[in-house]
């Protein structure tokens, strides 16, 4: 088959022939004699052989110059298939442009091989003038170069397995009309028109690949091959001969070269998008497993807060019970001191609960498991009558002034979770009084743009710094996070506060300046919509 191969495209070659008939501007053999050593191994080379020497032996009948050629041919199909494979690979598609550079250097160097060995051989038997040699090997030279140029990659291309895909048959019978016009127009015309190849080139190679655009070249340059040395007509059609194959030569190398770089750069590319969508696909996984790794974590973390808050609250019940009963001295046999004693075990037992308390209710929370909303009507007086009787004591007790004041403008109620409403405002309120050594504690509950309402929690106390403004609503973090602060507490209000804002469907906001005092304004819809979620 390679032989046969070899045999019709130098006989098709030589239609084309230059005086005295062994030669042409492209000699597509010395492409498909390296291309099928590449893909069969040297184990091809007898048919390399035996196709030059029938293809040479049908010009004059010359058995010795036919064998001599036959021999330069294939010694040159086996070194340039050599050197390919070492510097090269096999490039059924150029990688990238180093390849497509080395791969024109062994197409250029190589290609003198075949001429060097053979035309000594031949000058004595057809005794040539010396001054006809140099411009046989020129053309010797040019054809085994732009043979192997063209249609090495042709075939290789060619080679691998074929996916056809309907839907650009359309495309590519209008691609070959088109290349078929532009092609008269050039090759009837001047140079200057050679510049309308260029466009269906790179088209060629964005579109069917390497093998559309070695296809694309090996026809644009069979037309230019015909115009020219047939035809005497087209843009290189010029005198003397030497000429005209030059400018070929340039023509042919300059859209070979062009289009395998650009088919490489491609390649490249849609490597590296591969890559690169590999890489997301494959952090993205590793995110994904993280994100689960970490909300595993989270579950049990909040898992284990909830059994040891229920655990811990067992025995510290027991402990407030009985520090209560020694405070109360039913029995009257304990000493001032001694109550004292009892009344500060109930205070710090307190606090634990409360904190315990805290703990569970952050563990719900960020684990997801309060999904509990009983939205309801819930009106803005009893609202305000529950708190003022929660915080009026406090008030008295710490001699500050406390209001709650509501805009005439407010709805009779707001449809929402109460409970959840007021363990929010509960926190902020503490939180003002705790910080609050003199002055006013107010709550004023007013309308907030359309469809909204306000809680703002207004007090006159030690304020806080604008840096610390979003560090006290993480957990345990307060505005004086130093082991001598003045003012106790976990941290844990404003992060429970936070988190039930967005569950309830609202915002939490902060107005403070240091020393001047501070305002929580917490924003609700006045309609929630939301029904009653069980968990």
């Amino acid at each position: 088959m390679v032989a046969a191969a070899y045999f019709g495209a130098a006989k098709l070659s030589l239609l084309v022939a230059i005086p005295p008939g062994y030669a042409t501007a492209v000699w597509p053999p010395s492409g498909i004699a390296v291309a099928a050593l590449l893909l069969g191994g040297r184990r091809l080379w007898p048919a390399v052989l035996a196709g030059s020497f029938f293809a040479n032996l049908t010009i004059d009948g010359a058995v010795t110059a036919s064998a001599v050629i036959a021999a330069g041919s294939s010694i040159q199909a086996l070194a340039m298939m050599a050197l390919v494979r070492r510097h090269v690979g096999v490039p059924y598609h150029f990688e990238n442009i180093d390849q497509v550079v080395k791969f024109v250097l062994v197409a250029a160097l190589g290609s003198t091989i075949a001429a060097t060995l053979v035309l000594p051989a031949l000058y004595f038997l057809y005794r040539m003038p010396p001054s006809e040699l140099l411009g046989n090997w020129s053309t010797w030279w040019q054809g085994d170069a732009c043979g192997v140029l063209i249609f090495m990659p042709l075939i290789l291309s060619w080679s691998e397995k074929i996916r056809w895909q309907p839907r650009r048959l359309a495309e590519v019978a209008a691609f070959a009309v088109l290349l078929l016009g532009a092609t008269q127009i050039v090759f009837h015309g001047s140079g200057a028109r050679t510049f309308l190849v260029v466009p269906f080139i790179v088209w060629a190679a964005f579109r069917f690949g390497q093998r559309g655009m070695t296809t694309a070249v090996a026809a644009v340059c069979a037309m230019a091959l015909w115009y020219t040395l047939a035809l005497k007509r087209g843009p290189f059609a010029a005198e003397p001969m030497h000429e005209s194959l030059l400018l070929l030569l340039l023509f042919v190398s300059t859209l070979v070269f062009t289009g395998l770089v650009l088919c490489a750069v491609l390649r490249q590319l849609e490597r590296a998008i591969g890559e690169l969508e590999s890489r997301v696909s494959q952090r993205t996984a590793e995110l994904e497993e993280a994100k689960l790794a970490a909300e595993r974590a989270n579950e049990a973390k909040s898992q284990f807060l909830a059994n040891m808050s229920h655990e811990l609250r067992t025995p510290l019940n027991s402990l407030l019970i009985l520090a209560r009963l020694l405070a109360d001295n039913s029995g009257g046999n304990l000493t001032e001191k001694q109550i004292k004693f009892a009344q500060t075990i109930q205070a710090s037992g307190l606090d634990l609960l409360s904190l315990i308390n805290d703990l569970l209710d952050l563990a719900k929370i960020e684990s997801g498991a309060v999904t509990v909303l009983n939205v309801a009507p819930a009106a803005f007086s009893e609202l305000r009558d529950d708190l003022e009787r929660m915080f009026r004591q406090v008030a008295q007790e710490r001699g500050l002034q406390f209001s709650i004041t509501l805009d005439p403008a407010l709805p009779p109620s707001l449809r929402t979770d109460a409970a959840r409403l007021k363990q929010v405002l509960k926190n902020l309120l503490a939180n003002a009084f705790k910080f609050t050594p003199k002055g006013a504690v107010t709550l004023r509950i007013a309308p907030e743009g359309s469809g909204r309402v306000g809680f703002a929690v207004t007090d006159t106390g030690i304020g806080i710094a604008p840096e610390k403004q979003q560090l006290i609503f993480e957990a345990f973090q307060q505005a004086d996070g130093t082991t001598s602060r003045k003012y106790g507490g976990t941290g844990l209000g404003l992060s429970i506060s936070r988190e039930l804002t967005r569950l309830l469907g609202g915002e939490l906001r902060l107005a403070s300046r240091a020393a001047e005092g501070s305002t929580f304004t917490l924003v609700l819809p006045i309609a929630d919509q939301r029904a009653t979620v069980s968990s």
